[in-house]
């Protein structure tokens, strides 16, 4: 079942990088990250009180409840938000399958290392081809690659996109994005204690969205109330909070609980894969010949995990 749980994760997460993708040219990152994770409080505090986690939550220790806060500032207030922030100067193709790869590597390695999951040469086989395959779908020149995403972004919002950032700077936060990802994937597996995925969730999401809501509003004294999506907009963020988020957050901490960091990570990563086909119908992001080849790779390191 946490396998199982984690594809199902990786789907909603696909759908959620690229509507984020297209608002992220409209509004700022920290304001759509805040408002998807507070839209899915109420669903998660519904699911707590009809799964009878409640107790759960009365029982957890400081220690627990602490972690899990962590967790979820680092991972949706620091990860998210600069995932967000990125798509909307670099586009779904070249932000998502090399931050998915990194994230993968460095979260199996330290669920193996540090806490104590099963080492196989099956899921370190699927490891290496999904991230192969992620790198192959992104391996073209950084001018080419960006000029797309560019021409994607304004198709799909209007023209209100900010230039694309220099490969650099998009090492960078691709190498932060990953890195704050892998931390708060850690910190859930090994200090969740007994708190199951709706108790886990219920503290985690709700401490990124408000922690980002109070840190905006104080840098801008105020102003980003003036700038909040409305209408539509609204609606499309506030329906990815609850599907996206809340249903997908409690899907991969229920993975990470049964099949553990490593698999569940492994697993998820294949939401680029996912995300590329709708990045073309709904960003027109336009395909290359390689993304064939990256996705029988990912495919296939896919089926590795799942056999080990």
């Amino acid at each position: 079942m946490g396998e199982a749980a984690a594809l199902a994760s990786a789907v909603t997460w696909a759908g959620t990088s690229v509507v984020l993708a297209r608002l992220g040219g409209r509004y700022e990152a920290p304001v759509l990250s805040s408002l998807r994770l507070l839209a899915a409080t109420p669903f998660l505090l519904v699911l707590v009180l009809v799964t009878g986690a409640a107790s759960e939550l009365r029982e957890a220790s400081w220690l627990v409840l602490f972690a899990m806060v962590a967790s979820g500032l680092v991972g949706y207030g620091i990860g998210d938000t600069a995932y967000i922030r990125a798509m909307g100067r670099l586009g779904v193709q070249r932000m998502a399958p090399p931050t998915t790869a990194l994230w993968v590597a460095l979260s199996a390695a330290g669920g193996i290392w540090l806490l104590d999951e099963p080492f196989s040469w099956g899921l370190i086989l699927g490891g290496a081809l999904v991230i192969a395959g992620t790198w192959f779908i992104v391996a073209q020149s950084a001018e080419t690659v960006s000029a797309r995403a560019t021409e994607a972004l304004e198709a799909a919002t209007d023209g209100t996109v900010a230039p694309s950032w220099s490969t650099p700077v998009a090492v960078l936060a691709i190498c932060a994005v990953a890195s704050a990802w892998t931390i708060a994937t850690l910190v859930l597996a090994g200090g969740r204690g007994d708190l199951g995925a709706a108790a886990a969730g219920f503290v985690r999401i709700p401490a990124g969205g408000v922690a980002i809501g109070l840190v905006m509003s104080a840098a801008t004294r105020g102003a980003v109330f003036g700038r909040l999506p409305r209408g539509r907009d609204l609606a499309l963020i506030c329906a990815v909070g609850v599907v996206g988020t809340g249903m997908g957050s409690v899907l991969y901490i229920f993975s990470v609980a049964e099949a553990g960091a490593a698999r569940a990570v492994i697993l998820n990563s294949i939401s680029p894969l996912l995300a590329l086909p709708l990045s073309m119908f709904v960003l027109r992001e336009r395909p290359t010949g390689r993304i064939g080849i990256g996705t029988l790779l990912c495919v296939a390191g896919t089926l590795a995990v799942l056999a080990t």
